[in-house]
């Protein structure tokens, strides 16, 4: 063999092995990120401002230094008309229509209204489904 073949499969297997840790930090990389962008809907508030028969008025405090969007906000006699961005160390209201008061009322008490609500970070959408 000579060395010019030797040098050459030398280089190409350093340049794999340079590769294979490229990937490897950029893999990281992107589990670091899904998991910070699981503490997101933690660090959101929401509250009841107030309601009545045909709305609900939320309140949402965004403590993040980006802008969100609540796309949307439902349920099964719930639902967010439009979307609304709040954005950062900010509070907004939003108001949920509510298609049917008296079912909506028995499945809180039955604890069985299920709301999903889908944010937008960063070209992101995070759908989280939780029970009343």
């Amino acid at each position: 063999m000579n060395w010019g073949k030797i040098v050459g499969i030398t280089l190409a297997i350093m340049f794999i092995l340079l590769y294979i840790s490229t990937i490897q930090n950029s893999y990281y990389e992107g589990i670091q990120q899904i998991n910070s962008f699981s503490n997101v809907s933690n660090d959101l508030k929401f509250s009841i401002v107030s309601f009545n028969k045909s709305n609900l008025i939320v309140n949402v405090k965004n403590p993040l230094n980006i802008s969100i969007i609540i796309c949307n906000i439902s349920g099964k006699y719930l639902y967010l008309s439009k979307s609304k961005v709040i954005l950062p160390y900010s509070n907004e209201n939003l108001t949920l229509i509510i298609t049917n008061f008296s079912e909506f009322v028995n499945n809180i008490n039955a604890k069985n209204e299920t709301i999903i609500i889908k944010i937008k970070i960063l070209d992101t959408i995070i759908s989280e489904e939780t029970t009343l």
